[in-house]
């Protein structure tokens, strides 16, 4: 269960990356540049992924009726909806 505590908390990170990366597309020129490219990959690639990867492991763990008790819940229901933006904003 440590692992999936861990990559809950990875899947935060890369959200809140991808807020900023969102933010980063408005800005004309950003501070760094290199900084910024961290932001959009962390943001728009590697969020994705760990949303899918985690929220499906939740999925899993949900469905075979075992605990969720050591994840805080606003971290699965957070995952869980930057998982819906981000694939309304895929699929738009």
């Amino acid at each position: 269960m440590g692992f999936l505590r861990m990559l809950n908390r990875a899947a935060f990170i890369c959200n809140v990356c991808f807020l900023l990366a969102l933010s980063i597309l408005w800005i004309r020129h950003p501070v760094d540049p290199g900084l910024a490219s961290l932001i959009i990959v962390m943001g728009f690639v590697l969020s994705i992924i760990l949303n899918l990867l985690v929220n499906g492991w939740h999925l899993i763990r949900r469905l075979s009726k075992k605990s969720l008790r050591d994840i805080p819940r606003p971290f699965i229901y957070l995952n869980f909806g930057f998982l819906i933006l981000q694939l309304i904003l895929l699929l738009k």
